[in-house]
């Protein structure tokens, strides 16, 4: 997620996606919790309650991952939007209001790895974050459980340099996020990009989400779908499929989830008659 680019794609940031206050939501039956900002709130002031998810939509990829300023707001997901127009990437920043207080998000032009660039923001937000209404303090994208493999780990694992996937089947017609267990399994860095894709039961690629996962931090990684999830149609087979070189690898069982095996390059993980599976969970509504 984090690279460089030109002051020139920085001017081709646009406002795209949905109006602000959630309107589109609300029309398109999406839950309304998500607060949805786009550059017309570039330098605005915002209120969130705690475990409000929040999406910040770009009309091109802004240079850096977003700087934020306090632990009251933490980034959860980028997600790509599929098929993406050529040569113009739509992202969503999707993040989560993770406690009471107050962060100041911001996106900008030059080195990502310094802390205080002096007049390089392209957009920021500041964002209030009060307590839950009611019982609700955590993201609602992750409240509903849907599929998992809770088969306990013994210690195998497959590392991600090649194509590795797991096939499960929803019972809800919403997607709204998926978790994989990672392990660092190979020297690196602190943290590393990885990416997920989600197949349709035709094999195409439906959803692109990436993020930065800390080292120390990996066993149990969350990819949350923007706009409220995504449509799917129960009891037919979906594939995760994670991307993210030799820093960690994805934990697998022999045997395991019912309704889906892992494959890694195309062919079943381990011997063609042993039957294994990725540990996973995916999160969905109704």
């Amino acid at each position: 997620m984090t690279n460089s680019r030109s002051t020139v794609l920085l001017l081709a940031v646009v406002f795209l996606g949905a109006p602000r206050a959630n309107a589109a939501a609300q029309k398109a039956g999406i839950n309304p919790q998500v607060l949805s900002l786009n550059f017309r709130d570039n330098g605005h002031h915002v209120q969130a309650k705690v475990g409000q998810q929040i999406e910040i939509s770009f009309g091109s990829m802004a240079p850096c991952d977003p700087q934020v300023s306090s632990p009251a707001i933490r980034l959860e997901s980028v997600a790509l939007i599929w098929p993406p127009n050529p040569g113009f990437g739509h992202r969503i920043y999707i993040f989560d209001a993770a406690a009471e207080g107050e962060a100041e998000i911001k996106l900008l032009s030059t080195s990502c790895s310094s802390p205080n660039p002096p007049e390089t923001i392209i957009f920021g937000v500041t964002i209030s974050v009060g307590p839950a209404t009611g019982r609700r303090s955590k993201p609602y994208a992750s409240t509903t459980l849907d599929q998992a493999n809770t088969t306990p780990w013994d210690s195998a694992w497959a590392n991600l340099l090649k194509d590795a996937r797991q096939a499960f089947r929803p019972s809800l017609p919403r997607l709204t996020a998926v978790e994989v267990q990672l392990v660092a399994g190979n020297p690196g860095p602190a943290s590393a990009e990885v990416t997920m894709n989600l197949l349709n039961p035709k094999g195409e690629i439906v959803s692109v989400v990436s993020k930065s996962v800390p080292a120390d931090d990996c066993d149990h990684v969350l990819f949350v779908f923007p706009n409220g999830g995504l449509q799917v149609s129960p009891g037919q087979v979906y594939n995760i499929q994670l991307s993210g070189g030799s820093r960690f690898g994805w934990k697998y069982v022999v045997g395991g989830y019912p309704k889906g095996a892992a494959s890694f390059n195309g062919k079943p993980l381990l011997l063609p008659d042993t039957r294994s599976t990725f540990l996973f969970r995916t999160f969905g509504a109704t």
